[in-house]
C-alpha cells in the first residue's frame, strides 16, 4: 500500500508534470521539427527517433539510409553534411561539420570556428560510436569500425580503423544490378 501513496505522490507531483512538459519540448524541438526541415532525404530513408539533427537545412540524406539510435549530424550555418544512397550509421554515431580550433594563447571559449563539409559516398558504414569531424570526405563503399575518429578522407572501399582512423584494407567493389 505504501508503494501506491509514493507513485500517486510523484504522480500529482507539479514538478513531475513541469519535467515532463521541458522533456517533450526538448524532444520535439530536437528530434522530431528538424525532419521536416531536411535539405534532402531519398525514398526509404529511416531516421531513428532518437537521433539529433542540428542545422537540418544543411543535411542531405540519400535514398535507402539508415540513421541510428543517438546518432548526431550536427551541420553547421555555413557547412554542410552531405550524405549518399545506402549508408548505415551504427548507434552513437556522431558527424560534426563545424569544430573549434586550438591556437595557442587563445581560451576556448574564443577559438575559431573550422566549418568544413563532411561527404559521404554510397555504400557506406559507419560502425558505432564513430566520430566524423569537419572536413572529412568517406569515399564510396568504405567501412569505418567501432569507434573511430575519422580527421581525413577515407579512400573508396576503404575499410579504417582506429583514433585518428587508417586504412586497414579494401573492399571489393560491389557491383549492383538493375
Amino acid at each position: 500500500m505504501k508503494k501506491y501513496f509514493i507513485l500517486l505522490k510523484i504522480v500529482f507531483n507539479p514538478r513531475t508534470w513541469s519535467w515532463l512538459a521541458r522533456w517533450l519540448e526538448y524532444h520535439y524541438l530536437t528530434h522530431v521539427q528538424p525532419l521536416s526541415r531536411l535539405r534532402a532525404v531519398g525514398e526509404g530513408t529511416w531516421i531513428e527517433p532518437t537521433a539529433k539533427l542540428s542545422y537540418p537545412h544543411n543535411i542531405s540524406i540519400g535514398a535507402n539510409c539508415h540513421i541510428n539510435h543517438l546518432g548526431c549530424l550536427q551541420a553547421d550555418e555555413d557547412a554542410k553534411i552531405i550524405i549518399g544512397d545506402n549508408f548505415l550509421m551504427g548507434p552513437g554515431t556522431m558527424l560534426f561539420a563545424s569544430n573549434y580550433s586550438i591556437a595557442q594563447g587563445t581560451l576556448m571559449r574564443e577559438q575559431p570556428l573550422r566549418q568544413k563539409d563532411i561527404v559521404i559516398g554510397n555504400d557506406v558504414w559507419l560502425g558505432a560510436n564513430v566520430v566524423v569531424t569537419s572536413g572529412a570526405t568517406i569515399g564510396d563503399g568504405a567501412v569505418i569500425g567501432a569507434g573511430s575518429v575519422v580527421t581525413k578522407d577515407i579512400p573508396v572501399n576503404a575499410i579504417a580503423a582506429g583514433i585518428p582512423a587508417k586504412v586497414l584494407k579494401y573492399r571489393e567493389p560491389v557491383s549492383v544490378s538493375s
